[in-house]
């Protein structure tokens, strides 16, 4: 563990931010389930076009809160926001990078952040992104 406590902070907001979007996302799963398990009779659904449909609608879950105030509502609870490394909203394209990026390495990414002389993650290097605390 580093000794900087401003990474660990960041990084512990990071975590409780995006599992309070879990929470909210996984609610909405649930909705888009129960209604696909409506029009399948009743039966589960398996095919792995639906996986991939979930995968994606997290996507633009994100990138909707990312792109439009920088903050999802975990990132709000949480006085966090994402923004370009020129301090602008971010492109749709730094959005699918950070988002892509950040599912695929996801451990390893937020490990990053402890050992990152800024405090971000490897995914907000990637996308050029960066995590800040929103002071208001």
């Amino acid at each position: 563990m580093p000794n900087n406590p401003t990474a660990v902070s960041l990084l512990l907001r990071r975590i409780a931010a995006f599992f309070y979007d879990c929470l909210l996302l996984i609610a909405i799963f649930f909705l888009i389930t129960s209604i696909a398990i409506a029009f399948n009779n009743g039966q589960a659904v398996q095919h792995p076009g639906f996986y991939i449909g979930l995968y994606l609608f997290a996507f633009f879950f994100f990138d909707w809160f990312w792109r439009h105030g920088g903050q999802t509502l975990g990132m709000r609870a949480w006085r966090l926001k994402v923004e370009g490394v020129d301090g602008e909203l971010i492109t749709f394209k730094q959005s699918a990078m950070r988002y892509f990026s950040g599912s695929i390495l996801f451990g390893i990414s937020l490990l990053y952040a402890l050992i990152s002389t800024e405090s971000q993650a490897l995914h907000d290097t990637i996308s050029k992104t960066k995590i800040t605390r929103n002071y208001n």
